[in-house]
């Protein structure tokens, strides 16, 4: 399978004993040796063995060791689908080792400002509860509570003007009952 080789990420075809049949280029930089789990460190193996063989298809978190620096462990997801036609396994490895020092890089600059004596006052500041802006949201209920009074106020105003009205603009008296009732509502929600 001539296409395996270019395909741009890790990807091996295995044999029902973990044997690497075929792999493209980018699996073949990760091979150690001709067993998949040659790649795997050796905590993990057993785990992914167990996991592998009671499942035709699924995925799963493994440390493979790494050729650069063989003491540190790099995180992987491993995809694997088994062809029953063909009795082989499809495995596509997915490298996490850019999300752990992204997530390495974000606790290193955490623990620099929980050491830091200047960034006390900063975290204090942070957690005021002034700076939840809690005052002005208040303040701006209390005047819209004011501004629902005020049109309140003049509706009961234009209310009685329109009672003196001839019956057929009863109507708007009406519709003015109808505002009149929804603000009051609107008041009581808040």
């Amino acid at each position: 399978m001539e296409e395996l080789y270019y395909i741009p990420i890790p990807l091996f075809i295995l044999d029902a004993h973990l044997n690497i049949e075929e792999a493209s280029l980018k699996g073949a930089k990760l091979m150690q040796g001709p067993s998949f789990l040659d790649m795997i460190e050796e905590e993990s193996a057993t785990k992914f063995s167990k996991y592998f063989h009671r499942h035709s298809s699924g995925s799963i978190e493994i440390n493979f060791t790494s050729k650069e620096m063989p003491n540190m462990p790099v995180l992987h997801d491993v995809h694997f689908q088994f062809v029953e036609i063909k009795q082989k396994y499809f495995v596509a490895v997915i490298s996490k080792a850019a999300d752990y020092s992204e997530v390495s890089k974000k606790l290193d600059r955490i623990q620099k400002q929980l050491w830091n004596p200047n960034q006390e006052d900063a975290f204090q500041k942070q957690l005021h509860p002034s700076s939840f802006h809690l005052d002005s949201a208040a303040g701006q209920i209390r005047k819209q509570e004011s501004d629902i009074q005020s049109a309140l106020e003049q509706l009961k105003q234009l209310k009685e003007q329109l009672k003196d009205l001839e019956p057929e603009k009863q109507d708007m008296v009406k519709q003015c009952m109808k505002i009149e009732e929804t603000l009051k509502n609107n008041i009581k929600s808040q």
